[in-house]
């Protein structure tokens, strides 16, 4: 109870204030008080459409009464702007482009040389302030009661801490904006079950999860213990889902919200095997879930948004190569794969997601506010929007070959299947 009131107020506390409404580039997230090897951290991002020239731009720690100030170009220990050759690179931002600081370290044998770092102590309490090349604020973040390991995310117009590199179980118990998501998880016993540090699963031997792991190069044992990667629906996303829930527009309590028979079936749906950073998962992937390795479907906006759809499943084509390899064949437009539900019983036909016919206009994918906050047994992502299962299609055996298998089959002489009688 003391932790969870602490954090309260560590979030009440930190808070964002934008100091003029054309400024573009924005903290990210900042790290105070690093932990378990993990130094402190500055991020700042472009979030503009052009890129920005840095030069003369400063961070100035305001909250303390000494002049502490970094300067993007060089600096020196007095704090002063001073060009240094090895910082000449950090001074164009391109849009959607992050910089990531760190603490100031000379010595250049040194494993944590960083010439282009922040000379001074983030420390406990703090503000900073993101200043132009006029001097003039344009972003600004606080924090107070910072814990080693606790970060401040960006989520919209405030901050909100995450504690980092711990598991899954601690991150999401203790993030202020997740209370709901976590007493679900508790009250079906996902929170223990899947996401805490060392617990192990049991798989059957050919199942749809020891299939995936073999793909994914781990094959050969009956348990998993992660990583895993949690998509957490925000406090206020189950508040909007609860209202859709609701009959004749009355709202879910939480407690009928957790007396809901598929609410373990929709847990489960948002927890995905692996480690999966936004950065690294490319437009349209399908990621497997814990719900019977139903597909979550992730995309890439223009703008570097990061979306989840929970409608967007490759129904997998009739052959032996699957959606992936028709899809590179270009075998998408051919009437047997977008059949128009005629033999597939998808509006899209076959291989919707690997053939580029999902979207996420309107309200149809969910976005993350925060993502890839780092954990010891996976990578947590905030999303906006609780997830329904999609279908799950089972995949006959010869799909589940690599590429690699594939090709060789083709190799020796077999003919590609389309599908066509």
């Amino acid at each position: 109870m003391r932790q969870s009131l602490g954090l309260f107020l560590f979030a009440a506390m930190a808070s964002v204030l934008a100091m003029q409404a054309s400024a573009k580039v924005e903290f990210m997230k900042v790290l105070p008080e690093g932990a378990d090897g993990h130094r402190e951290t500055i991020i700042i991002k472009n979030n503009g459409d052009d890129p920005v020239d840095m030069k003369g731009w400063s961070i100035v720690d305001t909250s303390k009464p000494a002049a502490n100030a970094y300067y993007f170009g060089g600096d020196d220990a007095a704090f002063k702007p001073k060009a240094v050759k090895w910082c000449a690179n950090w001074t164009e931002l391109a849009p959607e482009q992050e910089f990531t600081l760190k603490p100031f370290k000379r010595d250049r044998f040194s494993e944590l040389f960083e010439p282009c770092g922040f000379r001074f102590n983030l420390g406990f309490d703090g503000t900073l302030e993101l200043r132009n090349a006029q001097k003039q604020a344009v972003d600004r973040v606080s924090w107070t009661s910072a814990k080693p390991g606790m970060a401040v995310y960006r989520m919209g117009t405030q901050f909100v801490p995450f504690q980092e590199n711990q598991d899954l179980k601690t991150s999401i118990k203790s993030a202020p904006v997740l209370g709901i998501f976590a007493k679900a998880l508790h009250s079906t016993g996902i929170l223990d079950k899947y996401l805490k540090q060392g617990n192990a699963i049991k798989f059957e031997e050919d199942s749809w999860m020891d299939k995936q792991l073999n793909r994914m190069g781990q094959g050969g044992k009956t348990y998993y213990k992660g990583p895993w990667t949690v998509f957490a629906p925000s406090d206020e996303a189950f508040r909007e889902f609860m209202k859709e829930m609701g009959w004749y527009g009355m709202t879910l309590t939480e407690e009928e919200l957790l007396a809901m028979p598929e609410l373990e079936d929709i847990l489960l749906y948002h927890i995905v095997l692996g480690q999966q950073w936004s950065s690294s998962v490319k437009n349209a992937t399908g990621l497997m879930s814990m719900k019977d390795g139903a597909e979550v479907a992730v995309f890439h906006g223009e703008g570097g948004e990061f979306y989840v759809h929970d409608d967007c499943v490759d129904r997998p084509s009739p052959d032996n190569f699957g959606c992936e390899m028709q899809a590179e064949w270009k075998k998408c437009n051919e009437d047997w794969v977008q059949d128009e539900g005629l033999f597939s019983g998808r509006p899209l036909g076959y291989c919707e997601r690997s053939c580029g016919r999902c979207t996420c206009e309107g309200d149809q994918c969910g976005r993350a506010d925060v993502y890839d906050i780092p954990s010891s047994n996976g990578v947590l992502h905030v999303v906006d929007k609780v997830m329904y299962p999609a279908p799950h299609y089972e995949k006959p055996a010869l799909q589940w070959r690599t590429k690699e298998e594939m090709q060789a089959e083709l190799d020796g002489g077999a003919t590609p299947s389309t599908g066509q009688q």
